[in-house]
């Protein structure tokens, strides 16, 4: 679950709101696979290099249908961030308070972010989700790719010969527009009947000439298996910490 990349997809679905398409749709189809995962626990490395240089980040997720998480980042900065169904907490260590909030008020990124399942695609796929598809050319190594047309952006989207997500890009405006980003998703395993996770992840993200290069990997993945309760009680973990639900409390204007 890449929390740090919040902000980067607001701006690519910005304005964006979806609704339910029918299954008979390939995004919809995609995310229908992972209906039968229930629980996730993983760990997460992603490293990074791009101009400002090299950096690794790693995380413990653990997560719980409906609407439990809890994700430590184990590199600085320190992170940890517990919903327990109702409620959704977040704090980085130094930071003078952290940011709470009802999960019926969550919207937007926060509130995919909190229940896409971690480590599959389902964070951009949640995203289109609703979103008129347009059939495109197959190609040698896809068979299945579609155009997703979302305000000023167009994602292409590419499944490989067993129908899974290979290979998402995102272009300004139209499909051989200026290329933003691209993902692709590989080295796939199936830990329950049906759901694929990608155990490794690289994205390409563009700006300019400037290129950020990630690399996401997944270990230690188990899936439908028990994670223990106490894991989602923010109580255990938030020891002195106040919360705010306005971010300007803590960052300022």
């Amino acid at each position: 679950m890449n929390w740090l990349l919040i902000g980067v997809m607001g701006v690519l679905f910005a304005g964006f709101a979806g609704a339910t398409e029918p299954a008979t749709s390939v995004v919809e189809r995609l995310l229908s696979t992972y209906d039968g995962v229930q629980t996730v626990q993983a760990e997460i490395r992603r490293d990074t290099e791009g101009p400002s240089g090299k950096s690794r980040r790693l995380s413990r997720v653990y997560f719980k249908r409906p609407d439990q998480i809890h994700v430590e980042g184990v590199t600085p900065p320190r992170r940890r961030i517990v919903a327990d169904g109702t409620h959704f907490y977040s704090y980085i260590d130094g930071d003078p308070k952290g940011y709470a909030r009802p999960i019926a008020a969550l919207e937007g990124d926060w509130l995919i972010s909190l229940r896409q399942i971690p480590g599959t695609p389902t964070d951009f796929l949640l995203r289109l989700r609703g979103q008129p598809e347009e059939p495109l050319p197959a190609t040698d190594r896809f068979p299945t790719r579609i155009g997703v047309k979302v305000e000023s952006r167009y994602f292409v989207l590419s499944l490989d010969s067993t129908g899974r997500l290979a290979q998402l890009e995102f272009f300004n405006d139209a499909p051989h527009g200026t290329p933003i980003a691209s993902y692709t998703y590989e080295n796939y395993q199936e830990p329950t009947p049906g759901a694929w996770f990608p155990l490794v992840q690289r994205a390409v993200l563009r700006d300019g000439r400037d290129e950020v290069v990630e690399t996401t990997r997944l270990s230690n993945l188990r899936v439908n298996q028990v994670v223990p309760d106490p894991l989602f009680l923010p109580d255990t973990f938030f020891k002195g910490v106040v919360f705010t639900d306005n971010l300007d409390d803590i960052y300022g204007r």
